[in-house]
C-alpha cells in the first residue's frame, strides 16, 4: 500500500521522539541524584533507592507509550486499508467506464504523451495498439481538419487544452484509415485539475464516429453513434479519492446521452443532466430511487425490469428501444445501451449504466414520411439495383397495375416503352438518370412509362438517393404531366395560331401602308397645289373646301401612321436608333412645334428647364414622338389654364431624371387611369364624343417609353387637370429635386 508509507514513517517519527524525551527526563534525574549523593554522603543508600524507583517510573512510562503507538498504528493503518480499497474499487469502475464506452476515449499527461486510452478509441482511430506514451505529435499524423487539411499537433483540441486549460467542444476531425478511407470524428476535451485554480495536469480527449451522420447514414446506426458515453455508478468520495471523481464526473458531463446508474438493489446512483432534460426530475430527487417503480412505464415494467435483471447478471444490452415519460408528462422513445459494473476485471456486478438517446422526433419523422409515401396522389418507389423494393398505392393507380407484385423487381426501363418519344432507349437512358441522381444529390427530368394495358403515360420523375438500412437505395417520385402536356400543346397551337394571325394582320397593314398612304398622300398634295393657287385662285368657298381636303387628309394619315406605329410595335417590327439627345433642346423644339396649337386655344404653355442638362443616349424621334402626345393630349383635353412641361435633373450630376406634362384639363376618372394605356381606349366614351380621337396616341407613349428604357406614370384629379412623368432611362425613380430653372412663357 504505498499511500500508507508516509504516515507509519510519520508515526515512528513520534515514537522515537517520545522514547528519547523519556530517556533524556531519566538521565536528567539520575544526575541529580549522584549530585546529592556527593553532597551528602550519610544519604547515599536513600538516593540509590530513590533512583531505582526512578527507573522503575521510566520503563514503565516507556511502556505505556509504546502501547498507545501501537494501538493509535494499528487504527490508523485499518483506515488506510480502507481508503485504498476504496480507492481502487474507483478506478475499476473508472475503467470499466471507459471500456464499455462506445466513444473514443484518449487520456494525455502534461507533456502531450498518452497515459491511457479504451478500446473504442483503437477502434476508431483504426489503429490496432495505442501505446501509453505514444506522443500527441505521432497522432497528429493521422489527422486532417474538416477542410481535409492535415492539421497540426499544436491545434489538436488536446493540446489546445492543455496549453490553455480551456475545454473543446464540437470539433471535427478526420482520422486517415489504412486504404484511404477518412472517418471523422466529432472531439471533446476537458482538462483535469487536482483543485480549482491549479494548471491542468491532465487532458481528457473523447469523441466519436459521426461519419454515418456526414453521410446520411442509417437513422439508428447515426443514433447508436450519437451516445457518447457510457458510464457506471457514482459513490461519494472523500478527498483521498477528489482525482478518481473528477474524472469520472468529466465523462458524465462530457456525454450527449441521458445517463442513468443503477445499483443492484435497483435504486438510482446516477443520473446526469441529459438525463434531468429527459425524464424532467432534478438529480437530487432521482438519486436513490427505485428505477423501475418510479420511472418506467407502466406497460414496459415487466419487460424493463426483466432487462436490467439480465444486465446485473452480466449481459450487455444494445440497442433497446424502451419508452419513458417525458418532462411534460408526454410519451418519449429512447434507444438505450446498458453495460454491467464490475468491481475489477472478471469481478462480480455491482450495478449498471444506461445511456439513452432521444428518438421520439426520428420516429415521428419516419411515420411522417410513412403517411406522405402511402397518401400521396403522386407515385413513390424505392429502387435498388434489383429493381422496384417498394411503392405506394398511387404508382399502381398510374401503372393500373392490381398488387404490388406486378412492379416489385422491376426496373424503370422495364416499366417504360422500348424507346422514348425522342427516339432513345429507355434501358440506356434511365441508367444514365439514375447515375446523375447519384452524382449530383438529385435529379429532375421529363419521362414517358408504359401501363400495363400498353398505353404511356408522361410524367415529371425525381430521382433521389437515400440510405434505408445501411445501403444506398434511390426514391422515385414520379408527378403525372398528362394533362400539363395537353394544355402545353393547345397553348402551343393558340400560340401559333395567334403568331398566324399576327403575321396575316402585319402583311394587311403593310398592304394597307401602300394602299392607302398613296391616294392619301395624292389628295393631300393636290389639295396643297389648289390652296397656292397655281391652276388661279379659288373663290372663298372652294378655298375653304380645298383647306377642309387638307386638313381631313392630314388628320387621316396621322391616324394610318399611328395604326402602323402600334402594329410595328406589337410585332417587334419598332427597331431603335440611339443617339446623344440633348433633353433641353428637344423638350424645347417640341415646344415650338405645338405653340400654334395651344395659341389657337389661348391655351398658356409653359416649358421650365435646369440652366444645364447632360446629354444622355436614346432614341431621339421615340421621345419627341412621346412628347408630342403627351404635349399634343394636355392642349387638346384642356379648355382653359394652361399646360407646363418641365424636365428635372439630378442636382449633383445634371443628368435628366424625368420630363412632367402637367395641363388644367379635365383629368382622367381614378378607374380609367390606367386603361388610357391601352389601344383605342380614352378617359370614358363622353370624352370621345366631345374631343374626338382614336385612342392611339397613350398606348403609342407606353410603347415608346418601354422600346427606349423609359417608365411612364399619370396622376390626375377629375375636373382639376392631369399630369404625366416620364421616367428617363439610366437612373433609378429618385424623389424630385430642386434646380435653377429658366421658364419661357407662350399665348
Amino acid at each position: 500500500m504505498p499511500t500508507s508509507r508516509p504516515l507509519v514513517q510519520r508515526a515512528s517519527i513520534a515514537t522515537v521522539a517520545v522514547i528519547g524525551v523519556a530517556v533524556a527526563m531519566l538521565a536528567s534525574l539520575i544526575a541529580r541524584t549522584l549530585a546529592l549523593s556527593a553532597v551528602h554522603p550519610g544519604a547515599s543508600h536513600d538516593l540509590s533507592q530513590l533512583v531505582l524507583v526512578e527507573v522503575a517510573c521510566a520503563v514503565l512510562l516507556v511502556a505505556a507509550i509504546g502501547a498507545a503507538i501501537r494501538l493509535a498504528q494499528r487504527s490508523t493503518d485499518a483506515l488506510l486499508e480502507r481508503a485504498v480499497a476504496a480507492l481502487d474499487d474507483t478506478e475499476s469502475r473508472t475503467r470499466a467506464v471507459f471500456d464499455a464506452m462506445d466513444e473514443g476515449t484518449l487520456l494525455f499527461a502534461r507533456d502531450g504523451s498518452l497515459l491511457d486510452s479504451n478500446p473504442s478509441a483503437k477502434r476508431i482511430l483504426g489503429i490496432a495498439e495505442l501505446a501509453a506514451g505514444t506522443s500527441i505529435e505521432r497522432l497528429a499524423l493521422r489527422l486532417v481538419g474538416a477542410d481535409g487539411v492535415p492539421v497540426v499537433a499544436g491545434e489538436l483540441p488536446a493540446a489546445v487544452t492543455l496549453r490553455t486549460g480551456e475545454p473543446q467542444t464540437g470539433r471535427l476531425l478526420g482520422v486517415l484509415r489504412d486504404g484511404g478511407e477518412v472517418r471523422w470524428l466529432l472531439v471533446n476535451t476537458r482538462p483535469i485539475r487536482r483543485a480549482a485554480g491549479e494548471h491542468a495536469y491532465a487532458c481528457l480527449s473523447v469523441f466519436r464516429d459521426v461519419t454515418d451522420e456526414r453521410q446520411l447514414e442509417e437513422e439508428r446506426a447515426a443514433q447508436a453513434h450519437a451516445q457518447e458515453l457510457q458510464n457506471q455508478e457514482l459513490l461519494e468520495q472523500a478527498e483521498a479519492l477528489e482525482r478518481g471523481q473528477a474524472l469520472f464526473r468529466s465523462l458524465v458531463d462530457t456525454a450527449g446521452s441521458a445517463i442513468v446508474g443503477v445499483r443492484l438493489d435497483g435504486t438510482v446512483f446516477e443520473w446526469n443532466r441529459e438525463a434531468e432534460a429527459l425524464f424532467g426530475v432534478p438529480r437530487g430527487d432521482a438519486l436513490g430511487r427505485d428505477y423501475v417503480g418510479a420511472f418506467a412505464t407502466p406497460d414496459f415494467r415487466g419487460q424493463i425490469a426483466m432487462g436490467i435483471g439480465s444486465v446485473l447478471e452480466g449481459q450487455v444490452l444494445r440497442n433497446l428501444v424502451w419508452p419513458v415519460n417525458g418532462a411534460r408528462g408526454e410519451r418519449r422513445t429512447v434507444i438505450w445501451n446498458i453495460t454491467p459494473l464490475r468491481s475489477g476485471e472478471g469481478g462480480p456486478v455491482h450495478g449498471l449504466i444506461a445511456a439513452g438517446v432521444d428518438i421520439t422526433e426520428r420516429e415521428a419523422s419516419d411515420e411522417r414520411f410513412r403517411i406522405l409515401f402511402e397518401r400521396s396522389s403522386d407515385a413513390h418507389l424505392l429502387l435498388d439495383e434489383t429493381g422496384v423494393i417498394d411503392c405506394n398505392d398511387a404508382t399502381l393507380r398510374m401503372l393500373r397495375s392490381v398488387q404490388k407484385a406486378e412492379v416489385l423487381g422491376r426496373g424503370s426501363a422495364q416499366l417504360s416503352p422500348t424507346r422514348q418519344p425522342d427516339g432513345r432507349l429507355s434501358v440506356v437512358v434511365a441508367a444514365q438518370m439514375l447515375q446523375r441522381a447519384r452524382d449530383h444529390g438529385l435529379h429532375r427530368f421529363e419521362w414517358t412509362y408504359q401501363r400495363s394495358d400498353g398505353t404511356t403515360f408522361p410524367v415529371e420523375s425525381t430521382l433521389t438517393p437515400v440510405r434505408l438500412n445501411g445501403r444506398e437505395v434511390i426514391l422515385a417520385v414520379w408527378h403525372d404531366i398528362a394533362e400539363q402536356k395537353r394544355v402545353e400543346s393547345a397553348l402551343r397551337a393558340a400560340k401559333d395560331a395567334a403568331e398566324s394571325a399576327n403575321r396575316t394582320k402585319s402583311e394587311f397593314m403593310t398592304r394597307m401602308n401602300h394602299e392607302l398612304r398613296t391616294p392619301l398622300t395624292a389628295i393631300i398634295g393636290f389639295s396643297r397645289v389648289l390652296l397656292a393657287g397655281k391652276e388661279g385662285a379659288l373663290s372663298a368657298n372652294a378655298q375653304l373646301y380645298a383647306e377642309r381636303i387638307r386638313a381631313n387628309g392630314m388628320h387621316l394619315l396621322s391616324l394610318i401612321n399611328q395604326i402602323l406605329d402600334v402594329a410595328k410595335v406589337e410585332a417587334g417590327r419598332m427597331e431603335l436608333e440611339t443617339e446623344t439627345v440633348a433633353v433641353d433642346t428637344l423638350v424645347r423644339e417640341t415646344i415650338a412645334m405645338l405653340e400654334s396649337t395651344a395659341q389657337a386655344k389661348a391655351i398658356t404653355l409653359r416649358v421650365d428647364v435646369p440652366t444645364v442638362v447632360t446629354p444622355i443616349v436614346t432614341d431621339a424621334g421615340k421621345l419627341r414622338q412621346i412628347l408630342i402626345n403627351l404635349i399634343g393630349n394636355a392642349i387638346k383635353f384642356t379648355n382653359e389654364g394652361e399646360v407646363r412641361v418641365t424636365v428635372e435633373a439630378d442636382a449633383t450630376s445634371t443628368r435628366p431624371v424625368s420630363i412632367r406634362v402637367r395641363d388644367t384639363g379635365i383629368g382622367i376618372p381614378p378607374d380609367r387611369q390606367q386603361k388610357v394605356f391601352e389601344p383605342f381606349e380614352q378617359g370614358d366614351s363622353s370624352t370621345r364624343r366631345e374631343f374626338g380621337g382614336t385612342g392611339l396616341g397613350l398606348s403609342i407613349v407606353k410603347a415608346f417609353a418601354e422600346l427606349i428604357g423609359a417608365a411612364v406614370e399619370v396622376e390626375s384629379e377629375l375636373g382639376k387637370g392631369t399630369t404625366f412623368t416620364v421616367w428617363l432611362p439610366g437612373d433609378a425613380v429618385p424623389e424630385p429635386v430642386s434646380t435653377v430653372r429658366v421658364a419661357a412663357t407662350v399665348g
